[in-house]
């Protein structure tokens, strides 16, 4: 098995022939120049060698040397993000499960792509071999689904939501070391045992008070480890049911238990951006873990015991001695769902704000990550934005006030007050002198980008007759390029113009039938351009409020419109049931091309100041930059 394993790090290496650097371009959808980051983190998984991590990610699986710590393969073809991996027993073969239907598996010696399973539900919460390898399990939180490896035909299904006739579903999966027994924690604050041969269920372990999220089997299947939200780490004797002992009480969340490979010692991630290792016979606590900057979703032993590995909310993968309890080293470059993006107007840097993650200042000639704006109230940034001078940005969280930095110190130069704040859009005015931000549903708030003194706060009456659709990231706010008028896209299907220096309303602009998630004025001001929960783009002209065109051709959500600088393109990005990206002639208002590589909800797009690039940010958990140059 080694033999094997040290040919395919071999073999990777001499495919990749590459260093870290080159990490940006592996993988690149057509169209795309560049990449910036590595996607949001999925399951983790060592090889059984210990040799490689397999990390499941917003745009494929991350294979590392787990010496070096660096990256040697990236693997594509999932149309959505990677939540579990696993490696077959012997090393040969590497499963990974999307949030569709799908489960890939791939040849561990050369990268090739070996064959696509469907499932028969949507969102893979775990892929795992049985122990002899000839079996492939995959669980999705009502269905579980059994592949003949070799054969690569399905075999057959357990329906979890109707093993006692109920409705539940489960909220992550773990199977016993010999195969015979899947345990789920539930929603409903239970642990449920099911025969995997039957599909049967043997016990309901109860004693949980909220939540249950993480469960695992001790290596010699005895002990069953659980957690949850808002309660303690329970262990439990696997064959009769028993509680045995509680490790601490009332630990806000536990999102993943893990056993080190002797059983002696559990870990355990969740909230308070600490891991805990246990003591599994006394259930004494043994020692933290502190380095993470926000709460832990994955913790894993390596194979010999020797390191533990982690992920977290906030993008980074650690590697620990679990025995003294040493940090080792990080990898770097993983982002959570990306809500927006902005380009510098000289077009030299790009930001993005990423949830649960800093705000990141990126080359946005060579993709390359210069550095970032690490405050904590902007752990939930929804929006950012550049003043025309480019020397401000501004950024605000999904809770109270909108904040401005200088962007060649990053030092903070104000707060402008929005106490009641919630899905923030942020504009500044074409002179840089007003700030526009979202104050709650149904208001707006204007200040004086300088002073921080509020010029006007828009009120409206809103009407709840329209589907709301979802949006994490709303681009609804945009000035005229005469600063005249701005135009705010609101949650009951209308977008609304307002006389920017005086705070009246001027027209209202009807047509839409779902919530309102970006707006955008053309570069010559005659335009506005919508988009919509009802798959749709509309183009409007600004000075009458009359209806130009739908543009139609999304299969869901438009999530974010952005006109070209010289007002020829139109690029709109798609969001829940459609992460493709669609460029429209404006002239013409007919559909040119679209760009397809992401895989989940489109937050937001910019064009760079020249107009040959636009850059797209995704839930994937990366940044990319299409070449519109040819």
């Amino acid at each position: 098995m080694k033999t094997i394993l040290s040919l395919h790090l071999l073999f990777f290496l001499t495919l990749c022939g590459a260093n870290s650097q080159d990490a940006s371009q592996w993988g690149l959808p057509e169209g795309a120049k560049a990449r910036l980051g590595k996607g949001a983190i999925g399951q983790i998984q060592y090889s059984p060698d210990g040799a490689r991590l397999a990390v499941g990610s917003g745009i494929g699986i991350w294979l590392y040397d787990t010496t070096t710590h660096q990256e040697i393969a990236l693997l594509t073809g999932h149309s959505g993000i990677v939540g579990s991996v696993a490696f077959r027993p012997d090393g040969s073969i590497l499963a990974s499960g999307d949030s569709g239907k799908t489960v890939r598996l791939w040849d561990a010696v050369t990268g090739a792509h070996l064959h696509t399973l469907e499932g028969e539900t949507e969102g893979s919460l775990t892929v795992v071999f049985s122990p002899d390898g000839s079996t492939l399990v995959r669980v999705s939180q009502t269905t579980v689904d059994l592949w003949d490896v070799e054969t690569k035909t399905h075999t057959r299904s357990l329906d979890l939501r109707t093993a006692k006739g109920d409705t539940y579903s489960v909220s992550t999966v773990a199977f016993s070391p010999d195969f015979s027994t899947l345990a789920g924690a539930s929603y409903d604050k239970t642990i449920r045992l099911w025969d995997v041969e039957t599909g049967d269920p043997i016990r309901t372990l109860e004693g949980h008070t909220e939540y249950a999220m993480a469960v695992a089997f001790s290596p010699d299947g005895s002990v069953l480890a659980s957690g949850g939200w808002g309660d303690s780490i329970r262990l439990w004797d696997a064959n009769t049911g028993v509680h045995l002992r509680q490790l601490e009480e009332r630990i806000p969340m536990v999102a993943s238990v893990a056993f080190s490979p002797d059983g002696s010692m559990l870990a355990s991630g969740g909230s308070g951006y600490t891991i805990g290792l246990w003591n599994v016979v006394t259930g004494t606590r043994l020692r933290e873990l502190k380095e993470h900057k926000n709460s832990v979703s994955n913790v894993a032993f390596s194979p010999d015991g020797a390191t533990l590995v982690s992920g977290s909310h906030d993008a980074t993968i650690r590697l620990w001695n679990p025995a003294t309890g040493a940090h080792l080293g990080k990898l770097k470059g993983h982002i959570n769902y990306v809500t927006s993006i902005a380009f510098s107007p000289d077009g030299v840097t790009l930001v993005s704000a990423s949830r649960l993650n800093p705000i990141r200042l990126w080359d946005a000639v060579t993709g390359e990550y210069k550095r970032s704006l690490m405050d904590w109230y902007l752990a939930e940034a929804n929006s950012i934005a550049f003043s025309p001078d480019g020397l401000t940005l501004a950024g605000g969280n999904a809770y109270h006030n909108i904040y401005l930095w200088n962007i060649r110190t990053g030092k903070e130069l104000r707060t402008l007050q929005n106490e009641n704040g919630l899905d923030h859009s942020i504009a500044f005015s074409p002179d840089g002198s007003t700030v526009a931000g979202w104050n709650g549903e149904t208001a707006i708030r204007l200040w004086n980008a300088e002073t921080g003194a509020q010029l006007h706060n828009l009120h409206w009456e809103s009407s709840d007759t329209v589907p709301r659709v979802y949006s994490p990231a709303r681009s609804t706010l945009a000035f005229s390029p005469d600063g005249a008028t701005l135009a705010s896209g609101c949650a009951d299907a209308t977008i609304r113009l307002w006389d920017a220096a005086t705070g009246t309303h001027r027209h209202t602009l009807e047509g839409h039938t779902a919530h309102i998630t970006s707006v955008a004025f053309s570069s010559d001001g005659n335009k506005i351009a919508s988009g919509s929960g009802d798959h749709s783009v509309r183009l409007w002209d600004s000075a009458t409020g009359t209806h130009r065109r739908t543009l139609e051709g999304h299969s869901g959500t438009v999530s974010a419109v952005a006109f070209s600088p010289d007002g020829r393109l139109l690029a709109s990005g798609g969001g829940w049931g459609d992460s493709a990206i669609r460029i429209w002639d404006v002239q013409t208002e007919t559909h040119r091309r679209t760009l397809k590589g992401h895989t989940a909800y489109v937050g937001s797009i910019a064009f760079s100041p020249d107009g040959f690039t636009l850059g797209s940010g995704s839930y994937d958990g990366t940044v990319l930059l299409w070449d519109l140059s040819r």
